[in-house]
């Protein structure tokens, strides 16, 4: 029940501060520069604490569930991982057995 309360709250004050960012506006539109000031501040603080309730609320909603998907987690056989380590020696690629030397197409005899 809390997380609702927390969500419709958050919401409401959130309009509240939509609200105080219109009348700051129509303060602006009506060229009353100094009134428009401390109502966008005003409007600013409680959007911010609409926003930050909104927050509160999914990481309480998320809190919740997490004992259920803790134990979930748990019921779930392990997959088996690869083993981490060095490589056999089976397992690599050979490269050339018998590297032959390159010829310089330069003709710089291995110099840069």
């Amino acid at each position: 029940m809390t997380y609702w309360l927390r969500e419709i709250g958050g919401w409401l004050l959130v309009l509240l501060g939509l609200y105080f960012f219109a009348q700051a506006f129509d303060f602006l539109l009506r060229k009353r520069v100094f009134e428009a000031g401390p109502t966008v501040v005003i409007g600013f603080v409680i959007f911010r604490g609409g926003i930050h309730i909104l927050k509160v609320a999914v990481a309480a909603q998320a809190a919740r569930k997490l004992p259920l998907a803790v134990a979930e987690a748990r019921r779930r056989p392990r997959t088996p991982t690869k083993q981490v380590g060095p490589t056999a020696n089976k397992a690599v690629v050979p490269g050339p057995q018998n590297p032959a030397r390159r010829r310089d197409p330069l003709g710089t005899g291995g110099r840069a």
